[in-house]
């Protein structure tokens, strides 16, 4: 990050993806303080190797059909910078804990921001999950900008549609 006393610039953004509506509108965010900033963007998906361990036989199945949705969800982000004009633009898909991944993983890439998206998940379910954001906001070496839909939100086609009012996904 550089910038005066009043003025903040980027040079390289992190925009962290699970595929999600809630991660793919927080790379629209990303992608526009790239483009305003003259910054380099990096898209990252982290496929939960904890949560195909649990699946025993199928534990390469699931390993190799997250890792295509990470393939599929980072190439949209690196078209959507590209659409906008972007240069400096790439992508990856890496294994391990999505929580530290992409504290690690924005600290090698030196990363002045991280963009991720929140879901609004329930308190039950955050209790029972955790929040992978809070996380990157308690432990990243850089700002964190949290992106949470507004109550209208997208799908990954584009189209508008309406997010559940009681705080779930």
């Amino acid at each position: 990050m550089t910038g005066g006393e009043n003025q903040v610039s980027y040079r390289m953004i992190v925009a962290a993806t699970d595929g999600s509506p809630a991660a793919l509108y927080a790379a629209g965010h990303a992608v526009a303080l790239a483009g305003q900033n003259g910054a380099a963007l990096r898209a990252i998906y982290v496929v939960n190797t904890h949560i195909a361990f649990h699946l025993g036989a199928y534990q390469q199945l699931a390993l190799e059909t997250l890792k295509e949705e990470g393939h599929r969800a980072v190439d949209e982000i690196v078209k959507m910078a590209e659409s906008a004009g972007l240069k400096d633009v790439s992508g990856a898909v890496l294994c391990g804990s999505p929580r530290q991944v992409i504290v690690d993983w924005a600290r090698e890439q030196d990363a002045d921001l991280i963009v991720v998206g929140s879901h609004g998940y329930s308190r039950l379910t955050y209790m029972l999950i955790g929040s992978v954001a809070e996380y990157v906001v308690r432990h990243a070496g850089c700002p964190v900008l949290v992106v949470r839909p507004k109550k209208a939100t997208f799908s990954k086609g584009g189209e508008k549609k309406e997010q559940a009012t009681d705080g779930s996904v």
